[in-house]
C-alpha cells in the first residue's frame, strides 16, 4: 500500500476521533480494567475506507496515541490495538470469502456475521493469553499463578468467561456499529470505500 496524503489525512482524522472517544465518558468499565467502549470504531471504519493495510497504519497510530492520552498507558494501548487487530483480521477474512457489497443488505449482514465470528475466534484466545501472561500480572501487581484465582474471586465466573465475554461483546460494537456508521456514507460516496464485487458475482461472471 502506498502511503499518500489521503491515507495519512484519513488516518489522522480517525485517530483524533478515537482519542476523543477514549477520554470521553462513553464506556462501561469491567472489574479488571477492560472498558466496553467505542474507541476502536473509527479505526475499524478506516478499514472500510482504506482497506487492510490502511487500517494497520491507523492501528499503529492508535497505539502511539493511546499510550500518551489513555489512563491505561502503553499497556491498555497494547491490549486495545491487539484486540482491534483481531477484529480487522475477521473483516479481511469475510471480505475475501463472502465479499463486501454495501448495496446488498443480505450480503452485508452475512459479511458482518462472518467477520464477527472469525474475529471472536481469533480475539478471545489471544486476549486470554495476553491477559494471563502480560496484562493482568502487571495491572494487578500479582504473580501469574494467582491471576486466575483473583479474577474468578472478583467476578464469580470462570476466568475464560470473565475475559472472553466482554471481548465478545466489544466485538459486536466494533463490527456492527462500525458498519452502521460507515455503510450509509459509503453508499452515497462509494468511491471512498474498499467495496468489491461479491464472490458469487465473480464466479457467475467467470462462467
Amino acid at each position: 500500500m502506498r502511503l499518500g496524503p489521503r491515507e495519512i489525512a484519513i488516518s489522522g482524522v480517525m485517530l483524533g476521533l478515537a482519542l476523543l472517544l477514549d477520554v470521553a465518558p462513553i464506556d462501561f468499565p469491567t472489574v479488571w480494567g477492560m472498558k466496553i467502549d467505542v474507541v476502536a470504531v473509527p479505526i475499524v471504519i478506516v478499514y472500510f475506507i482504506l482497506g487492510f493495510w490502511g487500517s494497520l497504519f491507523a492501528l499503529g497510530l492508535l497505539f502511539i496515541g493511546l499510550s500518551v492520552v489513555s489512563s491505561a498507558s502503553w499497556l491498555g494501548a497494547m491490549m486495545k490495538v491487539t484486540a482491534t487487530f483481531a477484529v480487522i483480521l475477521g473483516l479481511e477474512f469475510a471480505r475475501r470469502t463472502v465479499g463486501l457489497d454495501f448495496r446488498n443488505p443480505r450480503r452485508l449482514l452475512l459479511f458482518g456475521v462472518v467477520a464477527y465470528i472469525v474475529g471472536v475466534v481469533i480475539r478471545v484466545p489471544l486476549m486470554l493469553l495476553l491477559n494471563y501472561y502480560v496484562a493482568l500480572p502487571i495491572w494487578l501487581g500479582l504473580p501469574r499463578e494467582k491471576v486466575v484465582q483473583a479474577v474468578e474471586n472478583w467476578t464469580h465466573v470462570p476466568f475464560w468467561v470473565a475475559i472472553g465475554l466482554p471481548n465478545a461483546v466489544q466485538s459486536v460494537i466494533d463490527v456492527f456499529l462500525s458498519l452502521a456508521v460507515a455503510v450509509p456514507v459509503l453508499r452515497r460516496l462509494p468511491h471512498l470505500g474498499v467495496e468489491d464485487v461479491p464472490v458469487d458475482d465473480i464466479e457467475e461472471t467467470a462462467f
